[in-house]
């Protein structure tokens, strides 16, 4: 005859099996379902409105963001010719609140890339915020963009956060626990009339349904597209219209074991189409796969990820996953396989001061050819006290 406490201290242990036993379930499902997992570097390093706040009404505010960068890319596959930044992008801006839901950014941005006399390019920096307005949010001029939409590296290039860091346009993103989504229309190149160019515009969507969503786990389906279109009726450029679709479907999951450690993994399956009437790259429409898996730990951040595709190109995308490039065209290279590794350092060296450090291996298994990336940041953002103003 088996004794009460012993009884219950066999059922003790069984139920702590079963909660372990869950959770390795749950992993399992998430790695079975994601054959190939997404997600890059967790970016929010990068994000326009890391250091912005709503403010209370009627009162000024003064801001000056500064980024500081060194990327180098050696890239010895056949695609991508690689690129090296070194400079430095300042931008003084002061916002303004109409009341707690109206927000006005003013300012512009400088950028200055170091070995060169001349200052890389001026950009006006204008915003208007308008948040929670049945459940939405709306960003009308620069945009908080670029990395910040989330995309997938095939759709969005890593390398504009850069090269191209301020979207403008409008956008209107949705935050919710069951039902996310990000929506923008980038206007990229105006024309007006005789231009001797095109004029181009992005749109895109980023949406998450989170079919759990708890503390602990989090499992989202995930969708995102992005439309390059580039036309004009006003202008006398001989470049005939085109227009290139991207799109994506993948599901994620994250799993946080305590405030300092968690692990992300994602599947996605990426897809390209050009419906102009003269095609961009001689390439109808392709497909990719993009696989990662990323854990990080307090400041580190370890990733591995792998790529195979046929015939995918992304106009807005990273260069390193396309099947033309600037260092093979107009020559197809119609499959790609690639194995990367990544490590990112992110320390906070003072208030509103932050330090970033990545190196990231990328292996060809066709050709048998390695890719680096190493890279440098450093953000700092000041703002002064907030002050009442009266407008009259």
């Amino acid at each position: 005859m088996i004794r009460p406490y012993k009884v219950a201290y066999l059922q003790a242990i069984l139920r702590i099996y079963y909660m372990i036993l869950k959770q390795y379930i749950a992993v399992l499902i998430g790695m079975i379902t994601c054959t190939n997992v997404y997600s890059q570097y967790e970016n929010s390093f990068f994000d326009n409105d890391k250091y912005e706040q709503t403010i209370d009404s009627s009162h000024l505010q003064f801001h000056v963001d500064n980024m500081s960068y060194f990327r180098n890319a050696e890239y010895l596959s056949r695609v991508d010719k690689g690129s090296t930044y070194i400079g430095t992008q300042v931008m003084p801006y002061v916002q303004y609140a109409f009341n707690e839901k109206a927000q006005i950014y003013a300012g512009f941005n400088l950028r200055y890339d170091f070995g060169n006399p001349d200052i890389r390019s001026i950009e006006p920096y204008f915003k208007f915020t308008f948040t929670d307005v049945l459940k939405h949010n709306i960003v009308f001029g620069s945009l908080n963009g670029t990395l910040q939409h989330g995309m997938i590296e095939p759709l969005y290039d890593y390398e504009k956060v850069i090269t191209d860091r301020f979207e403008q346009g409008l956008q209107i993103t949705k935050p919710g626990k069951r039902l996310s989504y990000d929506a923008w229309i980038d206007w990229h190149d105006m024309i007006y009339y005789n231009d001797p160019k095109n004029e181009r515009f992005v749109a895109g969507y980023n949406m998450y349904l989170n079919l759990l969503n708890n503390d602990q786990n989090k499992l989202s389906l995930n969708a995102q597209g992005l439309t390059v279109h580039s036309a004009g009726e006003i202008d006398f450029n001989s470049s005939p219209n085109a227009v290139e679709y991207n799109f994506a479907y993948g599901l994620e999951f994250t799993h946080v074991f305590n405030e300092h450690t968690q692990l992300y993994m994602a599947g996605h399956a990426a897809f390209y189409e050009d419906r102009s009437d003269n095609k961009v790259n001689g390439i109808i429409d392709g497909v990719g796969q993009l696989g990662v898996l990323r854990l990080t730990h307090k400041e580190y951040q370890f990733v591995l990820n792998y790529w195979d595709s046929y015939q995918y190109q992304g106009p807005w995308g990273e260069q390193l996953y396309h099947s033309v490039g600037i260092k093979n065209f107009p020559v197809v290279h119609d499959y790609r396989k690639m194995i990367g590794a990544r490590v990112g350092y992110e320390v906070k060296i003072g208030e509103n001061l932050v330090f970033l450090n990545r190196l990231g291996f990328n292996y060809n298994i066709h050709p048998n050819k390695l890719d680096i990336t190493m890279e440098n940041y450093l953000r700092w953002h000041f703002k002064t006290k907030k002050r009442k103003v009266t407008l009259y």
